[in-house]
């Protein structure tokens, strides 16, 4: 395949991308759009960093979400053998990946992915795809700084290795700190493509699902579906249980409670520096301001 027609394919492509902050619903947006009969059919919870490390698909072993992705390390082969081309760049190693992916794997669908970091990179998906639809997850601030040590300390139960759960060993003020750096990532690329980004704040998505799912929906210009409200088909055993059921109303447990009271209210105090943007629901064009340079919408 000429690398020039995967270009135009990317120009006109209109995926659905699901950034923000870690421990806000991303996993479970992911799941739930991924039931979608217009998205990628993505069977479970895989980041494919390809917008932040793209040369690393080509390395050995290449990153076990990102070959998930693509279905396997057979298509990984195939992919390697189309595209893995001498002098192939990194903005068209990222296209070629969604454009195998959407030839070879999954046919017929609109790229849907997700991967938290990717907020670090948005000028760049709106550079490769002038099309897309971002989402970005956000959460009450406290209460990701206790999913953070909810979920350490689960792994950490199953006596899983450091380099599992290690980058959730952050303190508070680095917690703070990247909270902080995410909403003004957010704001910064909003102010040229707000009309093409969305916040779902965590608390607005479980609190109605059915009529968060549709904002979304039609927010990246898909036909409402029902199927996004029902449970993960396959179920299996993993740490975080939740993402088994449908999106809905999460009941407090003990351990939500991770983050103590002393913490939670030095965190609290420093949410307020946080933007509007980051717990309203919505696009971004209406809170930042109109942004005539926003490529066709979709």
């Amino acid at each position: 395949m000429q690398i020039d027609a995967v270009r135009i394919w990317a120009g006109e492509a209109q995926p659905v991308f699901i950034c923000g902050i870690e421990r806000s619903g991303t996993s479970m947006l992911q799941l739930a759009l991924a039931r979608h009969p217009a998205l990628f059919a993505v069977p479970d919870v895989y980041e494919t960093f390809m917008f932040a490390t793209p040369e690393a698909i080509l390395r050995e072993p290449a990153p076990g979400m990102a070959v998930a992705y693509l279905g396997g390390e057979r298509q990984l082969e195939w992919f390697r053998a189309r595209y893995a081309v001498a002098g192939l760049g990194d903005d068209d190693l990222i296209r070629a990946f969604f454009h195998f992916a959407a030839h070879t794997v999954y046919p017929g669908q609109r790229p849907l992915e997700k991967t938290p970091s990717h907020v670090r990179q948005l000028a760049r998906i709106f550079k490769l795809f002038p099309r897309a639809r971002v989402i970005v997850c956000t959460r009450d601030m406290p209460a990701v700084v206790a999913s953070y040590r909810k979920r350490m300390a689960s792994e950490q139960a199953m006596g899983l290795p450091r380099e599992v759960w290690g980058w959730m060993d952050r303190s508070t003020e680095a917690l703070i700190t990247h909270c902080l750096t995410v909403a003004e990532q957010v704001r910064a690329a909003a102010t040229t493509h707000g009309a093409q980004m969305y916040v779902a704040p965590y608390a607005w998505l479980t609190a109605d699902a059915p009529a968060a799912l549709a904002a979304l929906c039609a927010f990246a210009g898909l036909a409402p579906c029902d199927a996004l409200l029902a449970p993960k088909p396959r179920q299996q055993s993993r740490v975080d249980s939740l993402l088994t059921r449908p999106i809905g109303p999460r009941e407090a447990s003990p351990a939500d409670g991770a983050a103590d009271a002393h913490e939670q209210a030095v965190v609290r105090a420093r949410a307020t520096a946080l933007p509007p943007l980051w717990d309203t629901p919505g696009s971004l064009q209406a809170l930042v301001g109109v942004n005539p340079a926003s490529p066709t919408t979709v």
